[in-house]
């Protein structure tokens, strides 16, 4: 009785939170299609979103529903199983995250920073140049 009661509030619950994803989905896309539209007539290249995001964010999203469903197998008594799922799934979270992290770093230390095959960027002041006001 236990494991139907388990199965049915899963059940239920998967439900309203798909009914609810779906809802805020539909939104944000139509909100999206205003924007572009905006765009469009405006004569502007649209913003292309960055894949990796999505990637990390599939990749975290399904990790938590792994870590999850680990939960419902604990409460069934298939602990061992739980155990290797949730290990499994907090590997899901966590790399992908470190390594987006890591690939942020990167790109900022890349943009932000002055190497010496970039050349002198127009913003950089000389250490040699006097200070404005000085004659």
């Amino acid at each position: 009785m236990t494991t139907i009661l388990i199965a049915v509030g899963s059940l239920v619950a998967g439900v309203v939170l798909g009914i609810t994803y779906s809802t805020v989905t539909i939104r944000r896309l139509r909100r999206r299609v205003k924007e572009l539209r905006e765009i469009i007539r405006e004569g502007l290249p649209p913003d292309r979103p960055e894949t990796m995001k999505r990637y990390v964010w599939a990749c975290v999203i399904n990790g938590f529903a792994w870590v999850w469903c680990s939960y419902i197998l604990a409460a069934l008594d298939k602990v061992q199983i739980a155990e290797e799922l949730s290990k499994v799934a907090l590997a899901e979270i966590i790399v992908p995250v470190a390594v987006y992290a890591g690939k942020s770093v990167l790109e900022n230390l890349s943009k932000n920073n002055r190497w010496p095959d970039k050349g002198d960027t127009p913003e950089a002041d000389p250490e040699d140049a006097e200070p404005p006001g000085m004659g």
